[in-house]
């Protein structure tokens, strides 16, 4: 199993890194699962062993992974043992949060002009500072989030790739990911966003 920390277990990671990746790579789940607090080194074996136990399928050549209809129904069980337990309203509050700042940050994301979306996003990722600190003070997992915006807020001031280039670990990457993964916690889709 992977280390952790204060979740219900290596699993949960690996379904979780599997679930906010969609189809990837290894390379790319071992990624996502270090982000989130995981060892790296560990990954292959446990993804392995999901495979055996039919909760990820290998797909293509490639050998993208993604989850099983069964896969996704142990993660939502993971997680909601987990969100109960270290307090499903206080999540839901900052999942709240987020949401009128989320719908900003999408109206930004469709200007045209670089330097006027790159302000308005730099704003946005300071507005959402404090939904991030209290998601982190319930769940380690989120606490990597701010470090990462603020890296690819910095990188963008000579490259507007940075904004929102799905290569990069981009702002917009980012968000969709920290979105995916509140949706993901609380057991919620976007078709439920108000």
């Amino acid at each position: 199993m992977i280390a952790s920390g204060a979740s219900t277990g290596g699993d949960l990671l690996v379904l979780l890194a599997v679930r906010l990746a969609g189809r990837s790579s290894l390379e790319k789940i071992k990624s996502l699962v270090e982000v989130l607090g995981g060892e790296r080194l560990s990954v292959a074996a446990a993804v392995e062993a999901e495979v055996a136990m039919g909760r990820i399928r290998v797909r293509g050549q490639e050998r993208r992974l993604s989850l099983t209809a069964g896969g996704e129904a142990d993660l939502r069980g993971l997680l909601g043992v987990e969100t109960d337990r270290v307090g499903r309203a206080e999540l839901v509050t900052s999942y709240e949060a987020f949401l009128p700042i989320n719908r900003r940050f999408l109206s930004a994301a469709a200007r045209r002009d670089d330097m006027a979306r790159r302000d308005v996003m730099v704003g946005l990722v300071a507005a959402l500072r404090p939904v991030l600190d209290a998601l982190a003070g319930r769940l380690a997992r989120f606490s990597r989030y701010a470090k990462r915006l603020d890296r690819a807020v910095d990188r963008s001031v000579g490259d507007p790739a940075w904004l929102e280039s799905p290569a990069l670990d981009s702002i917009h990457t980012v968000w969709f990911e920290l979105h995916e993964h509140l949706l993901a916690t609380l057991g919620r889709d976007r078709t439920q966003e108000r």
